[in-house]
């Protein structure tokens, strides 16, 4: 039989491939339901699932030149059979060639896909004669073919950040995504602070250090469980949430007594910030899916947040009993094409195309014009991304200051971490500041 981390592992990637599931609520679910495993085998599964989606492209490349059948064509459990055995011959030197190839063997005979074993050890046993992929293409000849084959990274991607970044710097971002990111906490002002929180983690034996820019954030040790799994989570003293994404709320700075709206709340940390931070206000959270709606208001319960309201509703449409140009504050954290988070979600890589980057831009365009009808006069609209495409972010506020001329860019707040800002947006990269990559412009109404 194949060992427990790798059926974990290869259920979790049945369950991205096949559902559209994100990894990490995936591989969570399955390391629950999966009871007590070694702490070596919750690691590996970890290892295996996220390895084999972060290098994904760079694994097909080293199966095709090994197989005579595309694997597109290929049962999606030979594909991800097949991957797992390339990401450990390919990743894993101290594993034996033999082992590698028999574990994928096993696997795909528990994944119900017995009868392709043949072709697996096949396809696998030519790999493991050199464990390596194809040579990328030259450098000189094709940069932007070669920097996503050593990365694994689409060729569309690579090619807008260098056109963006420029060469050297796109190389150091495309490296910095291929990084495993820190688990991260933002300590609940109104339930702990910084120093309480500390103490709560080392009681589950989980170090910590604080964030370099959020004055809110715990940066937790490799090796943590999921937030909601620690001691002090259900108690309310934290919250799980990228620095990055803490930065946002503070970028926003509302005042004490601010009235705001969290137009696309889910799942809920930044409205829950906005609530700390504005203590003396209140916090309107709108989301889509009253399912959603309802995990905000059961983590605001949790945080002992009674200034935040929870609500299901479209914000393309008139919010019922919600009066136009009555928030001190909006904020739009738009759906968009994630591309600032693949350290946390390699697989979002994988999905995206340049269409969804088309299609998702026009989607933000129709939320900020129907959101900015709440934004009092005075007051101020801020338009948050977790994603690094122009078409989003710069050229989106501008296009919408083009059809609002009400609007005008806002300076960030004093004191605001000058390394997370590019002129008067907020900008973070991964290979800068070492957090998830996230965009922000503060928009204020002047009529």
């Amino acid at each position: 039989m194949a060992t427990p981390a790798r059926r974990i592992a290869a259920e979790v990637l049945m369950r991205v491939a096949q559902g559209g599931a994100f990894a990490n609520l995936a591989l969570d679910s399955a390391l629950r339901q999966a009871g007590i495993l070694e702490p070596r085998e919750a690691a590996l599964a970890t290892e295996l699932t996220y390895g084999t989606l972060r290098w994904q492209l760079r694994l097909d490349r080293a199966l095709a030149a090994h197989s005579d059948r595309a694997l597109e064509d290929l049962d999606e459990a030979v594909r991800v059979t097949l991957r797992l055995g390339a990401f450990e011959l390919l990743h894993h030197e101290k594993v034996p060639a033999r082992a590698a190839v028999n574990e994928a063997v096993e696997l795909a005979k528990e994944l119900k896909a017995a009868r392709a074993t043949g072709f697996v050890n096949a396809v696998l046993r030519r790999l493991s004669e050199t464990r390596s992929a194809p040579p990328p293409p030259s450098r000189e000849v094709d940069p932007v073919g070669h920097l996503a084959a050593v990365t694994a990274h689409p060729r569309w991607m690579v090619e807008r950040w260098m056109r963006w970044l420029g060469n050297a710097e796109a190389e150091q971002l495309c490296a910095a995504n291929q990084q495993q990111a820190p688990a991260t906490v933002r300590v609940a002002r109104r339930k702990a602070t910084v120093a309480r929180a500390q103490e709560a983690l080392r009681a589950s034996s989980i170090d910590s250090r604080p964030g370099r820019y959020s004055p809110d954030a715990l940066i937790l040790a490799s090796g943590a469980p999921p937030a909601l799994d620690i001691e002090g989570y259900e108690q309310g003293l934290f919250q799980a949430q990228d620095e990055a994404a803490q930065l946002v709320s503070l970028f926003a700075a509302p005042d004490r007594s601010a009235r705001i709206l969290d137009a696309c709340a889910a799942p809920g940390g930044k409205a829950c910030h906005l609530a700390e931070i504005a203590d003396r206000g209140s916090v309107l959270a709108v989301d889509l899916h009253a399912r959603k709606a309802a995990a905000v208001g059961e983590a605001a319960r949790r945080l002992g947040l009674e200034n935040l309201e929870a609500r299901a509703a479209d914000v393309t449409l008139p919010i019922p009993d919600v009066a136009f140009e009555s928030f001190d504050l909006v904020l739009l954290d738009s759906p968009c094409s994630g591309l600032g988070t693949l350290r946390r979600h390699p697989e979002v890589k994988l999905r995206r195309t340049p269409d969804d980057v088309d299609r998702l831009a026009q989607l933000q365009a129709r939320l900020l014009a129907a959101v900015q009808r709440y934004v009092r006069p005075g007051g101020l609209l801020v338009h948050a991304l977790c994603t690094l495409t122009p078409e989003e972010c710069d050229e989106q506020v501008h296009r919408f200051l083009a059809a609002f001329p009400q609007f005008r860019i806002d300076p960030p707040p004093p004191s605001f971490p000058p390394d997370c800002l590019e002129g008067e947006f907020l900008r973070t990269l991964p290979h800068r500041t070492g957090t998830d990559g996230f965009f922000a412009a503060r928009l204020r109404r002047t009529a």
